[in-house]
């Protein structure tokens, strides 16, 4: 689901818009409405919305400059321009920053919704070029698949699969705002898969290069899913359709369906899969096992998190157990499998690793052919982990205070966001960081790093009186906006810049 916000200083507008138009039906979800522009650009910051609805001119900081300050950052927001007939050389200002959309107040339903169907596309291709363009891609998607391959191991001895199967992943996975296509071909033949899987990965390296295809094979049945990434399957569904091979003895059946989210496609495929005692996991050239272990798996897994209890002697009990465990594994694949589970299950305790660590160790661990190699460097990694609990700040989690630290040494960038710094600086769910910040430090991003740049003003108003409130703006990240800058400083302290100095020189 996109997410969309609407913003026009006249209520009445913004709340007909909101209510006349069912969003959910065109893939939208309405995240709110703004009557200005600076409770819209904190907005902005916060939810990071796909398409943001704004009005020209507004008071503080008008629509043009809205658009001027987030064409600055790093986010991906897509504009559509609200204006009166008077105002269309603000209208050409904004299209100068890549605003392709323009409606002309008053504007009728149809006429709103075939302009947000076409910034939808434009949503989606540029989401597509973005991903091509991206180097860390690759290494993306091997942490994604394995993340994903873990949640089916591990879940497929569950009685019940709830949402607390997925909470320890959702730093790396979307599980709720993304569509997801699942395929079914049956009756294919295992002698015939390896044939079939180089056919349709041919097939995706040329319609999709850049798509995350999870694909796994189970008695005669091979599952496809991958995100969304077009409006119209009927090339694809023809060509998997209609996929043969010399010597089947029955001919392939195919089947497509769509699913709102990750969450809700993965726990209707556990469940599936929950009868069969071994499935493959095809991974680029490889077919990976995964064995349904019941009793194995969850006696390891129940001493996961025992291994970053504050008692040593739990940990260490922990520790020796787990190690008679893996030791005792006979089955190479079954080992392999084991320890990916382990190590994951007990980094998301202490968020630790970061996505190159965890990604680079699980996929050379996969390499390894001498049980007692793979053994040893998992007890090697685990006994690390266990010392970096021990390290782990007492006030916030490690992400929380990454976080809080980037900020303190980038509050200058004008350009701040939590979504690039969530995705580019700590590789992680956008939406997981904004939670976790939430949650910890009992505010949005926006507030904290509004009341962050106000106390680095008060800083240096402190230490220097003469410097102009301009120049103050710029260096603590308000860019070249002394009324911005102004607005924030009185919400947060009460007073003007100017005021403050006043009051800093008379004391």
């Amino acid at each position: 689901m996109l997410k969309l916000l609407i913003v026009d200083d006249e209520e009445i507008i913004c709340s007909t818009i909101a209510k006349v138009i069912d969003w959910e039906i065109l893939g939208i979800t309405l995240i709110g409405t703004c009557l200005d522009g600076v409770e819209a650009y904190h907005t902005i910051l916060d939810e990071s919305p796909d398409i943001v609805m704004t009005d020209i001119r507004m008071p503080g900081i008008s629509g043009l400059e809205l658009i001027e300050r987030i064409s600055h950052t790093n986010l991906d927001t897509q504009f559509i321009i609200l204006s009166g007939y008077g105002e269309f050389e603000y209208a050409k200002r904004a299209m100068r920053c890549g605003v392709r959309h323009y409606l002309l107040k008053p504007c009728e339903k149809d006429q709103i919704i075939a302009c947000v169907k076409e910034v939808i596309n434009d949503c989606q291709e540029l989401r597509r070029s973005k991903e091509l363009e991206s180097h860390d891609n690759q290494l993306f998607n091997s942490l994604r698949y394995i993340l994903v391959e873990n949640i089916i191991s591990e879940s497929i001895s569950l009685s019940q699969i709830d949402s607390r199967v997925f909470a320890p992943y959702e730093k790396y996975l979307d599980f709720t705002d993304t569509t997801y296509q699942f395929c079914c071909i049956y009756y294919l033949e295992k002698e015939y898969l390896r044939d079939c899987l180089d056919i349709i990965s041919n097939y995706f390296k040329h319609h999709a290069p850049q798509l995350l295809l999870y694909s796994l094979y189970v008695t005669n049945i091979l599952v496809l899913f991958f995100p969304n990434y077009s409006q119209d399957y009927r090339e694809m569904d023809s060509f998997l359709g209609t996929l043969s091979f010399p010597g089947q003895r029955v001919s392939i059946k195919y089947e497509r369906t769509s699913y709102p989210s990750l969450q809700a496609l993965l726990t209707m495929l556990i469940g599936r899969l929950k009868r069969y005692d071994r499935l493959y996991f095809a991974m680029e050239d490889r077919l990976i096992p995964c064995f349904n272990y019941e009793h194995i798996i969850s006696q390891a897994k129940n001493l996961c998190p025992l291994l970053v209890s504050p008692d040593e002697q739990t940990r260490q009990n922990a520790f020796v157990e787990l190690k008679r465990i893996l030791s005792s594994a006979s089955s190479l694949e079954f080992l392999q499998q084991l320890s990916c589970q382990v190590l994951i299950t007990v980094s998301s305790e202490i968020s630790s690793w970061t996505i190159a660590q965890i990604t680079e160790f699980l996929s050379a661990l996969q390499l390894e052919k001498d049980p007692s190699a793979v053994c040893a460097k998992v007890l090697e990694k685990l006994e690390e982990i266990m010392v970096t609990a021990q390290r782990r700040s007492n006030s916030y989690s490690p992400v929380v205070e990454e976080l809080l630290n980037y900020l303190d040494n980038h509050v200058s960038d004008s350009n701040l966001t939590l979504k690039w710094i969530a995705e580019n600086h700590l590789y992680m769910n956008v939406n997981y960081v904004s939670r976790c910040f939430v949650k910890e430090t009992q505010q949005k991003f926006s507030s904290y790093l509004m009341n962050l740049r106000v106390q680095k003003a008060k800083e240096i108003l402190a230490g220097n009186d003469e410097e102009k409130i301009q120049n103050v703006a710029e260096l603590v990240g308000c860019g070249n906006n002394p009324y911005y800058f102004s607005k924030i400083f009185k919400k947060c302290t009460g007073m003007t810049p100017s005021a403050y100095v006043r009051k800093i020189r008379k004391n």
